[in-house]
């Protein structure tokens, strides 16, 4: 079946793009970070201790998470390849576990985030504030995110509104209902939202974040978000629709194709590497 093959094809790329080139992405920018921060200013900040040297220790423990979920992944491969042969092989089952599968993929940024905290709790030294000075730059959401990403995500949010109220009328086996799907993606819209503006509006974080690192990693993290209020909509109304068209089979291939788009367009949003663009993780990190 096509739906197979192209399923198989997909989860493929969602592993070696999240579990290998992701990683490898992530860990220069790491360096990259600590490589723009003075070595006198870490001294100051953790003092006598080698930060470099910790924080490889810590990336490496960050690799070889990632390459333990990566070999999990193609043992999971090679168990779909078989199981999907069978004429009675199961669309929730395989699309339960690849969802799972992608959560586990995101475990080794939370390992790395609880060590680094884990890290600051012990080492850093709590410096005293300098004065702080008003920025007079104004800032709005347009600053971070664009007028097209915000039309987009009306557009998504309505599309999909319209969408369930259509299923409605012709709804099948295990619709919740319009308004308990529009309840849900409302509250996410209005979580992801909350975030966003309390990251515009909150106080500088410690002594190595800069005014220029916070602006940046606002901007990530808005730009991030606006993309996500555009996608799971989509996504959710593609699902919608393949129930309704009988298309149970397509399921597996929809779900890896969706964590896949998602995860990668996170990683477009991020930018290129540069000295001034390292604060994605300098600022939450250090």
């Amino acid at each position: 079946m096509i739906e197979v093959v192209l399923f198989l094809g997909v989860f493929t790329l969602q592993i070696v793009a999240i579990s290998v080139l992701i990683p490898v992405r992530f860990t220069r920018r790491i360096r990259s970070d600590l490589a723009s921060i003075p070595a006198s200013r870490l001294a100051e900040v953790y003092p006598g201790v080698d930060v470099a040297r910790s924080y490889e220790r810590i990336l490496t423990r960050y690799r070889v998470t990632n390459r333990v979920v990566a070999a999990l992944g193609l043992l999971l491969l090679g168990w779909f390849l078989s199981y999907m042969q069978r004429p009675e092989w199961r669309e929730g089952a395989v699309s339960g576990i690849v969802t799972a599968y992608f959560f586990l993929q995101n475990f080794p940024l939370m390992l790395i985030a609880w060590l680094v905290r884990r890290f600051n709790v012990v080492h850093k030294r709590s410096l005293p504030e300098a004065k702080r000075k008003a920025m007079l730059q104004r800032r709005g959401l347009f600053d971070f995110v664009s007028p097209l990403q915000i039309a987009l995500a009306a557009l998504a949010y309505l599309q999909f509104v319209l969408f369930v109220f259509y299923i409605a009328r012709h709804p099948f086996p295990g619709f919740a209902g319009p308004l308990v799907n529009i309840v849900m993606v409302t509250l996410m819209d209005l979580m992801l939202a909350s975030v966003v503006y309390w990251m515009m509006y909150r106080r500088k974080r410690g002594p190595l974040e800069t005014h220029e690192n916070r602006m940046h990693v606002t901007r990530f993290v808005a730009r991030s978000y606006a993309y996500m209020c555009i996608l799971i909509p989509v996504f959710l109304s593609f699902s919608f629709a393949r129930k309704l068209l009988d298309l149970e089979t397509w399921g597996p291939f929809e779900s890896s194709l969706s964590f896949l788009v998602l995860m990668l367009v996170m990683l477009r949003v991020q930018g290129p590497f540069s000295r001034d663009a390292c604060s994605a993780t300098a600022a939450p990190v250090l």
